[in-house]
């Protein structure tokens, strides 16, 4: 009984001393994003940059937004959404779009798991949701990136973040959405934001310091 007595204040303690930790000792980015890499006008997509109203950028607490539409040839437009924040630790953690898009008033009518295959080698996968607000339907694939590489799971980033506090490593995050207007959320509007990601991808990952 002694025993066990003693082992439970010693977790208590090392519990603490692991969570002061983790809160007061923080590791910072080497470098700053670099959105200003990603082209406006490259293959044929030509971007606008775009603005969300300003409660929307409180609630998201991000230290650094991209938000950009890219009009196609054939007037297809795709929606570049990237949020990138510093450290997770102090109350910035990144929001899920499960959580966001249905209290901005949008209906999630399913989502799945989206393998994405770039030219270079390169798998992301991601989430594949079909939106729709009204009469308006939209695919959108998204998924984190962090020091450990590409996640599609909100639960895998929690995990994340703790490994990296753990290792004293920055835990800066960032989220990607792509999204397309779908009038049937049928495979072809998938196939046109992978298109665009064989293009824009390389440039966006060259813009974050992971």
């Amino acid at each position: 009984m002694k025993k066990q007595y003693l082992l439970s204040i010693a977790l208590i303690l090392i519990g603490g001393i692991l969570g002061n930790l983790l809160r007061y000792t923080e590791r910072m980015p080497d470098r700053p994003v670099t959105f200003e890499k990603i082209p406006y006008t490259l293959n044929g997509y030509v971007g606008s940059e775009r603005q969300m109203e300003t409660y929307a950028y409180d609630i998201l607490q991000a230290d650094t937004t991209l938000l950009r539409d890219y009009t196609t040839e054939d007037g297809t437009i795709i929606e570049l959404f990237i949020a990138y924040f510093n450290s997770q630790k102090y109350g910035s953690q990144i929001h899920s779009p499960k959580n966001c898009l249905p209290g901005g008033g949008w209906r999630i009518e399913n989502i799945h798991p989206f393998m994405i295959n770039l030219p270079d080698g390169t798998k992301i996968e991601s989430n594949r949701l079909l939106i729709s607000v009204s009469n308006y339907q939209a695919v959108m694939l998204y998924w984190y990136e962090t020091r450990s590489g590409l996640i599609r799971s909100e639960y895998g980033l929690k995990l994340d973040l703790v490994k990296n506090a753990l290792l004293f490593r920055p835990t800066d995050a960032a989220i990607i959405r792509v999204t397309i207007d779908s009038n049937s959320g049928n495979a072809g509007d998938s196939e046109k934001i992978i298109e665009f990601l064989k293009v824009f991808y390389p440039y966006i990952e060259e813009t974050l310091p992971f």
